[in-house]
């Protein structure tokens, strides 16, 4: 029998909310965010979309085969929680006018803004695929057993729903319309607190 104590049952709960809100924000907002920002079509979304996928799913399959290997998940799982709230906080400085002020205004700044949001969910996947999908699920496995795997699996399965809650409920707060700090806001908040369960 595994005896799960409270440091782990506590880690459960952390890296499963904290990586399920991460995904709701890209899940979720990522597609606002491109679209109000930079004006992007549905192609682009479609195409950041397609991309994230194919990302999440080439990461998890060889970033799991490959933390299998080390057998050393905590290295993954907490470098990887560090260096994903680190791309999602890098969200917060994608605006057309920072942009133009580092490129120039001879430069497509939304085109731009685009190109370099698609590239930077991609990024932010592959961080978020290794430190959550691929390593901290195999950890929730090799870490219980029948006695308690349900309910360690339990919690993990929920936090989707509580990730929606904590996002759409805690955001619901800041001034949306008309307010140039709102996506810097939300990208800074989510970035700060998956970077700080990585650390913690």
């Amino acid at each position: 029998m595994k005896e799960l104590g409270k440091k782990s049952w506590l880690a459960i709960v952390l890296f499963s909310l904290c990586g399920q809100v991460a995904w709701t924000i890209e899940n979720m907002l990522f597609n606002v965010f491109i679209q109000n920002e930079f004006n992007a079509t549905l192609n682009d979304i479609a195409l950041m979309v397609s991309a994230s996928a194919i990302s999440a799913t080439l990461t998890t399959l060889f970033m799991g085969a490959y933390s299998d290997k080390i057998g050393k998940r905590k290295i993954f799982i907490c470098g990887g929680y560090i260096l994903w709230g680190l791309s999602i906080m890098a969200f917060a400085l994608l605006k057309v006018e920072n942009l133009s002020k580092i490129f120039g205004q001879t430069i497509n700044a939304f085109a731009l803004g685009v190109g370099l949001t698609i590239g930077f969910d991609c990024l932010m996947t592959f961080f978020g695929s290794t430190a959550n999908d691929a390593a901290f699920n195999a950890w929730l496995t090799d870490s219980t057993d029948d006695t308690n795997r349900g309910s360690a699996e339990g919690i993990n399965s929920m936090m989707p729903l509580v990730a929606i809650l904590v996002v759409f409920g805690g955001f619901m707060f800041i001034p949306k319309e008309g307010n140039p700090t709102y996506w810097p806001t939300v990208f800074t908040i989510i970035g700060l607190a998956v970077l700080a369960i990585g650390i913690i």
